[in-house]
């Protein structure tokens, strides 16, 4: 009996024992596991979990906040390359920046952001060279100087600006002059001036009046809009693929080839919906490992009125979170269980059931047994309680401690057992002591 009434304490203070002493160490451990791995998304959320399980209790031991710190940097380094390969440079640079402001000097943080910056420089590159297929020098001057100013000295774009030049070349007096008017008029092409003074070039055509030039200026026209539809077309695919970031990319070039395109306007803001879906995504997954159920269904709902393309995948993930906060219920109402807190439990369970109608695990079979524990003992205790009164204290201690067998926890029934058992035994002594009275007269 002692032993019935003492294991769900034992149990608890033991948990209590290894929660406390090994939370954070068992963290480390499993970071640095997945850390070996080179998986240093899981090492960090490992270690963050307990981190800010800790900083809301109201403090952080030294040892888990370095190793924190440590592999924070260690994935946002990491996270940086693999965006960097995504050809998503700017949430690279993001990451980095926040890397620098930690650590201004660590490994590989140049080496990476050069090279974030050079992959920036040669798209602006490719869309330089684009432009000059178009005959649109102001246009594509302007990126090649872009590129520059991102990567100084970078070879492609000291040809792309060799190669302007070498087409301009080719104009006559009138274009090259006016060309040179535009640069004059406006540094690095951004003015209206230097678009009128760019058509004047790429028409290369003295008479502003020419008939030539109006023709030129239609045939321009028309070209920039079937670039602008091959370059939608090109964004779809993407869009299809799941690449919102390069179709929003290619949405936006196809607006300024042709701003009267209503389709690019509703993709640009379409992209920029499904690109913040897909934030909020990351941030609920981070969520739903620490434990954090409600937040990461707040994050999803959210994504979900975003979304129009990933709501399949958002759909998925708020049937894990509502498994996974199931089973989380369902511990917490075992966890009552087998401290003994049975009506607590029962509770628990009862609530699980009714919120969870289809079933989580065997949560019916623990109420029936709860039920039949605990009527088992107000059974028992009523008829104690009777037998006391009764004066039949042999028969109330009986049914108290079947009442303490069914549920240990319940009205302090030990205490009643002891008392039962000394009145019991004050009573054979008096007993003994009044027999051997008798014998002696």
């Amino acid at each position: 009996m002692i032993f019935v009434r003492s294991f769900p304490k034992v149990l608890s203070a033991v948990g209590l024992l290894l929660l406390a002493g090994c939370g954070a160490n068992s963290a480390i451990e499993r970071s640095r596991g997945y850390e070996r791995l080179g998986d240093y998304q899981h090492a960090f959320e490992e270690l963050h979990g307990e981190f800010v399980r800790q900083q809301r209790a109201g403090e952080v031991e030294a040892e888990l906040a370095r190793e924190h710190e440590r592999v924070r940097r260690a994935f946002l380094r990491d996270r940086a390359q693999r965006l960097i390969f995504q050809e998503k440079e700017d949430l690279a640079l993001r990451d980095l920046d926040a890397l620098a402001e930690a650590d201004p000097d660590y490994p590989g943080l140049a080496a990476l952001r050069a090279a974030a910056h050079r992959k920036q420089a040669r798209r602006i590159v490719a869309r330089g060279y684009e432009l000059l297929a178009e005959d649109r020098y102001a246009d594509a001057m302007k990126e090649f100087l872009a590129s520059q100013r991102l990567v100084p000295g970078l070879e492609e774009a000291d040809d792309g600006i060799a190669s302007v030049r070498a087409e301009l070349q080719r104009l006559n007096a009138r274009a090259r002059a006016q060309f040179l008017e535009a640069v004059r008029k406006v540094p690095e092409f951004r003015h209206v001036e230097v678009a009128w003074h760019a058509a004047s070039v790429i028409n290369s055509t003295p008479d502003p009046d020419d008939e030539q030039r109006h023709s030129a200026e239609k045939l321009r026209l028309d070209a920039r809009r079937a670039s602008a539809r091959e370059t939608m077309a090109r964004a779809l695919e993407c869009e299809h693929e799941n690449r919102f970031g390069a179709a929003q990319v290619l949405y936006k070039a196809a607006l300024l080839l042709d701003p009267e395109i209503e389709d690019a306007k509703a993709g640009i803001e379409r992209m920029q919906n499904e690109l913040r879906a897909q934030e909020l995504i990351e941030k609920a997954q981070l969520l739903m490992r620490n434990g954090h159920y409600a937040d990461a269904r707040g994050l999803l709902d959210d994504a979900f009125e975003r979304s129009t393309l990933s709501r399949g995948a958002i759909s998925e993930l708020m049937i894990e979170v509502r498994k996974l906060e199931a089973k989380a219920e369902y511990r917490a109402a075992r966890d009552l269980e087998v401290m003994g807190k049975k009506a607590e439990a029962l509770a628990a369970f009862e609530a699980l059931a009714e919120k969870y109608p289809d079933g989580v695990e065997d949560e019916q079979a623990r109420i029936a047994a709860l039920k039949v524990d605990i009527e088992g003992a107000k059974v028992e205790w009523r008829l104690a309680e009777e037998a006391e009164q009764a004066g039949d204290l042999e028969k109330a201690l009986g049914h108290y401690q079947s009442a303490e067998a069914y549920y240990p926890e319940w009205r302090d029934g030990e205490r009643h057992i002891e008392r039962l058992k000394r009145a019991i035994a004050q009573r054979k002594a008096g007993e003994v002591e009044g027999g051997g009275s008798d014998g002696g007269n």
